[in-house]
């Protein structure tokens, strides 16, 4: 499961930053399995790589991200190479969510419902936005729903069913379901379904 990618070496001591998709740092903690899954190489037909497996050996916050060392292998040189990696865990290794949340790779695939039950779409991926993260959906039709993924329009998350419930604000779905066929979003920054965990709009208070 992903969850994070390698951006760059730091320093000359075989560090490197790690841009994390986790909750928690520490899947990331000295003792912890990581598997590094390198970019596939440039040209047609080009084969990814296979993840490897490598110990965590140190691990620290800088400027907002993380920092790692990797058991026996602590110089630039090799830190070097993993520029754009993915790193994923075990699916074993994550912490069990707390009541009420769950992990969103789990909810890949499940089906999308208003709260009269009617059908949006799909829950298909995850984009990196700021401020929040954005589910795409997609609808019947094949075209796009971006929902902002905040309380506010989560009503319920059901992985054993394969459902989601939403509330989302209102002239969201006119705005993609009802308008000609246009351009797409841009496909630069689609976010690895890693182990971010998410709960229901909590109640109203009185």
């Amino acid at each position: 499961m992903a969850v994070g990618r390698v951006t760059k070496p730091h320093g000359i001591r075989g560090e490197f930053c790690v841009e994390s998709h986790a909750d928690s740092p520490l899947l990331f903690a000295p003792g912890k399995t990581v598997f590094l899954a390198l970019p596939a190489p440039a040209g047609k037909g080009a084969i990814p790589q296979r993840p490897k497996p490598y110990e965590v050996a140190t691990l620290r916050e800088h400027t907002g991200r993380l920092l790692l060392t990797l058991k026996g292998l602590a110089d630039r040189t090799f830190a070097e190479t993993l520029r754009g990696a993915e790193v994923l865990v075990a699916e074993a290794d994550l912490p069990e969510p707390d009541e009420g949340e769950v992990y969103l790779h789990r909810l890949l695939g499940s089906r999308v419902l208003l709260a009269d039950d009617t059908l949006v779409g799909e829950f298909e991926s995850i984009l990196d936005t700021p401020g929040n993260d954005t589910w795409v959906i997609r609808a019947p039709n094949g075209r796009e729903v971006l929902l902002p993924a905040v309380p506010e329009f989560v009503l319920s998350l059901d992985a054993d069913a394969g459902e989601i419930r939403i509330d989302p604000p209102e002239g969201l779905l006119e705005l993609y379901l009802s308008e000609p066929v246009r351009a797409e979003h841009k496909e630069t920054a689609p976010k690895k379904a890693g182990p971010k965990k998410h709960g229901p709009k909590p109640p109203e208070s009185n």
